[in-house]
């Protein structure tokens, strides 16, 4: 980035990206959902309904858009589920390249005899941004969790 516009309006671009990323997300559009990232993302979800998972028991990452999709859209298509993003830390470290890390809250509730009846996490979003074609991208995405409540 060559100055401090460049900078603040690249900031916001990425505040916008991980708002529709929520957005799309509670409500399901899988088609937008999956625009918003990279074609060869990273997840590292798997344990993401867990409070300080245990390290060793760590689960492979997720490697793709398309299989991102398809594992976020068959956990979530039975939950009503609402996902908040605060409080920001976005570097640009490039042009083209930004890092970032989210507070994270969210509410999940699955059907009638689901294994909870209520949900509520509270953590980190740790991801990673590249910018192609003038369009910021998540191109790499990890949760971790600090609290969760369930019910």
């Amino acid at each position: 980035m060559t100055g401090t516009l460049e900078t603040l309006l690249a900031i916001e671009e990425i505040k916008r990206l991980k708002a529709r990323y929520f957005r799309l997300m509670d409500t399901k559009d899988w088609v937008g959902f999956a625009e918003i990232f990279t074609e060869d993302a990273l997840f590292d979800v798997h344990d993401a309904l867990e409070e300080r998972p245990d390290p060793a028991a760590a689960k492979p990452l997720i490697r793709g858009r398309a299989a991102f999709v398809d594992y976020a859209s068959s956990g979530m298509a039975p939950i009503t589920s609402a996902h908040y993003g605060h409080m920001p830390e976005i570097d640009i470290l490039s042009d083209d390249e930004a890092t970032g890390i989210w507070a994270l809250d969210d509410i999940l509730r699955p059907p009638a005899g689901g294994p909870f009846t209520l949900f509520r996490g509270h953590g980190h979003y740790h991801e990673r941004y590249s910018r192609a074609d003038g369009q910021w991208r998540i191109a790499s995405l990890k949760i971790t969790r600090l609290m969760v409540e369930m019910t």
